[in-house]
């Protein structure tokens, strides 16, 4: 019996090696390469990923501004820093409205005027937008352009999503960090 089963075993090996068979009839597995010349002509993944790539660019595209828009938005190098709390401490602890500001601001508005409120490339920078000076000098200018929106410029107005008193909260939060009354980062919520 033991014979037999070594026998069989024996059997077994060489049938799933090739043992003394050699070449004749067998072949090895064919190995995937990931070469795209390689894929089968039905397969659309290929096609589309090597499509998307010679025609959608790497990152987004910023909106396109006039340098005059450019200057207005963008602090020159150098600018003196709107004026802050005594010794330049910007505080954490901020009124209710200030608060609900800060909410709004991060759900409604960060993804495209920043985190905080810290400038990014991809809208106004409202840090200089409302600050001494700024193209935006009151609350109904900031409340009449966040309801309405500038659409050739690619903000979406706000008018069915925010309430006017969401609008004017976002307002004073965004001007308390123009005007460096609120640090960023996350406020202390009022009690």
């Amino acid at each position: 019996m033991r014979r037999s089963t070594l026998l069989v075993l024996g059997l077994l090996l060489t049938g799933c090696t090739g043992g003394s068979r050699g070449s004749e009839g067998t072949a090895a597995a064919p190995v995937d390469s990931g070469s795209p010349t390689n894929a089968p002509a039905d397969s659309s993944a290929t096609a589309d990923t090597l499509a998307n790539q010679e025609q959608e660019p790497a990152a987004a595209t910023p909106p396109v501004t006039t340098s005059a828009e450019a200057e207005r938005d963008t602090p020159p190098a150098g600018a003196p820093e709107p004026a802050g709390q005594p010794g330049g401490q910007a505080e954490l602890t901020v009124s209710q409205a200030e608060y609900e500001g800060w909410r709004q601001y991060s759900v409604n508005c960060a993804r495209c005027h920043g985190q905080d409120v810290l400038p990014n490339p991809v809208a106004a920078n409202l840090l200089i937008s409302l600050g001494p000076g700024g193209p935006i000098g009151s609350e109904g200018e900031f409340v009449t352009v966040v309801s309405e929106g500038r659409p050739d410029r690619g903000m979406p107005a706000f008018k069915t999503i925010m309430s006017p008193e969401q609008i004017r909260a976002t307002y004073a939060y965004v001007k308390g960090r123009a005007e460096k009354r609120i640090a960023p980062g996350r406020p202390e919520r009022p009690s």
